[in-house]
């Protein structure tokens, strides 16, 4: 795969011109705090134990591999609605088998803080979960202070982001360093072999974030290609779209009863399961996947890691603001559906974040 390519995934067109120069991200954990939305609260009875949990600085990884040796517990007996992110302050649900009780109140780990427990009848998810609610300071680069004016500048964008949407590119660290877990997946959906670099340990979980990691590329590839045409809050005739505020797609055409300004177009996910586009936008969809080296074919023989599904071109934040702090920096708050990406907002509002 080649680099023009890579650079295409991994740092697509902007749906509109940055309001901001460069800023600084994460200068340190507490710049970027994520809190779960959860779906639905525990109960207070079950065989599981929800724990209200805060991270710092912690990857996904990390926290449940702790979390299963200091519980005595297994892995696969720990339940997440979803990922997120390591250079962070975050607070999300854990679920844990209730037999771990005895162990949680000698958890041992700085970094790792339950807030809260309750009891529930099933095991936390992935994908049970509503969204998340962010918190983020933005630096000037070189001690540079962010005014007044960069704040009211940034709180029309949001307010724009608001009304007309962002494109919902998955952001850079869903592809792996350099975009090596593209190419991983790609050898494996078209060979059936997994890397021979991969540890065997390791096998379970890279086949399942390279194949997305493969799925993701092409999506990110169509719709690069909607926002460079203009196009990418536009249905016609031979998409799949969905209710703006809805998640169930259909494919789009002349009998659909649906007035079109109340939808959302929607991108491929490659796979079985996925509605398929027809005419002019199949055609593009196919020629994507392609310049990756692919066919519709390879998704199909991995089915259990690609199974296929479709995902929305546009998202909407909610709960936007943005003020300058006494600091010289700036603070934004906004809320996102599940699965969007953070950064990729801020791609929207920076024209560099280092």
């Amino acid at each position: 795969m080649d680099d023009e390519l890579v650079h295409e995934i991994i740092s697509p067109p902007r749906g509109n011109v940055p309001v901001l120069p460069a800023a600084v991200l994460r200068w340190q954990p507490e710049d970027f705090q994520v809190e779960e939305i959860p779906a639905y609260l525990p109960d207070g009875t079950g065989q599981h134990l929800f724990l209200w949990i805060q991270k710092r600085n912690v990857s996904a990884s990390d926290l449940i591999s702790r979390l299963a040796r200091e519980l005595k517990v297994s892995a696969r007996d720990i339940g997440v609605a979803g990922q997120k992110d390591r250079r962070a302050v975050t607070r999300q649900f854990v679920s844990v088998p209730r037999i771990c009780s005895s162990h949680i109140a000698v958890l041992d780990d700085p970094t790792i803080q339950i807030l809260s427990i309750s009891a529930h009848g099933n095991k936390l998810r992935t994908g049970h979960l509503v969204g998340n609610r962010f918190t983020i300071v933005l630096r000037g680069e070189d001690g540079t202070a962010l005014t007044e004016k960069d704040a009211d500048a940034v709180s029309e964008r949001l307010r724009l982001l608001k009304t007309n949407g962002f494109p919902n590119y998955f952001g850079p660290q869903r592809f792996g360093h350099d975009g090596n877990s593209i190419s991983d997946g790609i050898e494996l959906l078209t060979s059936g072999k997994p890397p021979k670099s991969w540890k065997r340990q390791q096998r379970r979980y890279l086949s399942r974030l390279s194949a997305s990691a493969v799925q993701s590329a092409v999506f990110n590839l169509c719709l690069a290609q909607r926002v460079r045409q203009n196009a990418v809050s536009s249905v016609a005739f031979g998409d799949v779209a969905c209710r703006r505020g809805g998640v169930k797609p259909f494919a789009y055409g002349p009998d659909s009863q649906v007035d079109v300004q109340d939808l959302i177009p929607m991108g491929p996910m490659p796979g079985d399961k996925m509605v398929q586009t027809y005419g002019a936008v199949h055609a593009t969809e196919q020629q994507v996947a392609k310049r990756l080296g692919l066919t519709a074919a390879d998704f199909s023989r991995n089915t259990r890691l690609t199974p296929g599904t479709r995902r929305k071109y546009l998202q909407f934040p909610q709960n936007v603001s943005a003020k300058a702090r006494s600091d010289g920096n700036l603070q934004l708050g906004f809320d996102l559906a599940a699965g969007t990406f953070a950064t990729t907002l801020l791609a929207e509002i920076c024209e560099v974040l280092s």
